[in-house]
């Protein structure tokens, strides 16, 4: 088969998004060596992440000539169309919510990751949120068949978006190999002056991921423990930082930003726990990069952090100051309630198999030529 894929986030994209649209083509290139994979892009600058555009059935198509002189968005949505037509591709692929607005002569397919702009409109602009709307509306209609990657993104695409569930698959993602050997390394926790004892908390510092509850309950927590989050700045951080000011808590909480990818499994193995109160994920990748690496993990019982954590978390209110602080406490001290949770750890991770994450997705390639 030769398969294209919208690949803008494969190279672009260095969080959720582009983690998944790297791990989806490089498992591709490598299991079913005897397709060809057609990656378009806007122009990119070469990265370590992308050894997957270094494979031999791997062809990069970037916008060249007069089509540089327009928006990258436009060229995706308008221009890409004929690009695309011209290489007698078999099946398109927009692994990112999106596929170009003009015709394409072949069968696609959609990835949808999540519709927080829908259920949180409050967090978009309008002009954003109106424009995702309409992307992806025309992406499920248009798509032969759609990839949901939890049964919550499968439900919202059909209230949100009216999508046909005859058309909906619902293939979990798998998370970065990178993950499954980890150890405590001390170098760079060393680097960047970690406590001791600390439970970790990764994701985009926004509203929606809920970080000042779990600040608000560090007090509630033995005193040697302090809590270490990483991500993305919004102004949402004012929120915290204001609080923990306010509460004497900057000697207990360290926040950290523009950490490399490539060090977050050093972080995952030296935490005592993993905590994730986010209200709403279309998935929640750092829940399974946890549990990848063997983190006790406390998370909230919203949307789909039961898919992914299963058996083998524990589950709180996010909106419970108590609540949260009393699953952190069965994680910290009691020995039998983790030996519990890390007896279902095996069967959970079976579930996002790259191997069977990956064979299900060439599947669907198959069953729609």
């Amino acid at each position: 088969m030769k398969i294209g894929f919208d690949a803008k986030r494969a190279f672009h994209n260095y969080a959720g998004l582009g983690n998944y649209s790297r791990l989806l083509i490089q498992s591709l290139s490598e299991l079913y060596s005897e397709n060809q994979y057609f990656l378009f892009t806007p122009k990119y600058k070469p990265h370590t992440l992308h050894n997957f555009a270094d494979k031999d059935n791997c062809k990069i198509f970037t916008q060249i000539g007069i089509a540089s002189c327009f928006p990258s968005a436009f060229w995706r949505s308008f221009l890409i169309a004929k690009e695309i037509n011209t290489q007698n591709i078999d099946i398109f692929h927009g692994l990112s919510g999106e596929l170009p607005v003009s015709t394409l002569k072949m069968p696609k397919v959609v990835t949808v990751h999540d519709l927080i702009f829908m259920r949180y409109p409050e967090f978009y602009a309008i002009i954003d949120r109106k424009m995702y709307e309409k992307k992806f509306k025309h992406a499920c209609k248009n798509a032969d068949k759609i990839i949901a990657i939890s049964k919550q993104t499968a439900d919202d695409c059909i209230h949100f978006l009216n999508a046909d569930p005859k058309k909906i698959e619902i293939v979990y993602q798998s998370c970065d190999p990178i993950f499954f050997s980890s150890q405590i390394d001390n170098e760079i926790i060393n680097k960047y002056d970690i406590p001791k004892k600390f439970i970790l908390n990764i994701g985009t510092i926004e509203t929606r991921k809920n970080l000042l509850n779990l600040v608000k309950a560090l007090p509630c927590l033995d005193d040697e423990i302090s809590l270490v989050a990483i991500g993305r700045r919004t102004s949402y951080i004012n929120d915290i930082e204001h609080y923990i000011k306010e509460n004497h808590l900057s000697h207990r909480v360290k926040l950290l930003h523009d950490v490399p990818f490539r060090d977050f499994p050093a972080f995952y193995a030296a935490a005592s726990a993993f905590v994730y109160p986010s209200v709403f994920e279309g998935f929640g990748i750092p829940i399974l990069e946890a549990l990848s690496v063997g983190t006790p993990i406390a998370t909230s019982n919203l949307s789909s952090m039961p898919e992914v954590g299963g058996d083998a978390a524990l589950y709180f209110d996010p909106y419970n100051i108590e609540d949260i602080a009393s699953k952190i406490n069965l994680l910290l001290n009691d020995k039998k309630t983790v030996t519990e949770l890390n007896g279902h750890r095996s069967k959970q991770l079976e579930k996002f198999s790259i191997q069977d994450i990956t064979k299900k997705v060439n599947e669907i390639y198959i069953s729609c030529i």
